[in-house]
């Protein structure tokens, strides 16, 4: 059987019998290591240098996610909102029909997908942009009332 796939299937068993995620993650590394024909002291140091690795990428994850949620808490993003309401409701005036929604739709489209290529930033897109954006579109529709601003 191949190492991998059994250390897989037991971190997966053990997920799902409500084994907290991290002993399930070490007893999985242990079983695929010893399966694989590595000897304890072989899989801990090849379980150590793995999760060494990937310390560096959890935490610049960590720092971007709080990086976001102190962009959301400063108001910026619902200023930014505030502005793209009033673009709407300015255009809903004029014409009658909304293209500013399909453009933020856009938008948003075009975010999620450089996010992936261009920007390393899918973590922090989506509490910056997301919840402005549902406030803006369903206000354009005239499911939220008038907001007022304590600014």
């Amino acid at each position: 059987m191949n190492a991998v796939l059994a250390a897989v299937g037991i971190m997966l068993v053990l997920s799902l019998c409500r084994i907290h995620v991290v002993v399930a993650l070490i007893i999985g590394a242990l079983a695929g290591g010893l399966i694989g024909g590595l000897g304890m002291e072989a899989t801990l140091a090849a379980f150590n240098k793995g999760l060494g690795a990937g310390a560096t990428v959890a935490l610049s994850y960590a720092l971007l996610g709080a990086f976001a949620v102190a962009i959301g808490k400063s108001g910026l993003a619902h200023a930014l909102s505030d502005k793209a309401l009033a673009l709407v409701g300015r255009q809903q005036s004029e014409k009658g029909a909304s293209s500013v929604k399909w453009l933020l739709i856009g938008l948003l489209a075009l975010v999620a997908v450089s996010s992936q290529n261009i920007l390393p930033i899918h973590i922090a897109f989506i509490p910056l942009l997301v919840p402005p954006l549902l406030y803006v579109l369903t206000a354009e529709r005239g499911q939220v009332g008038l907001r007022v601003s304590s600014r």
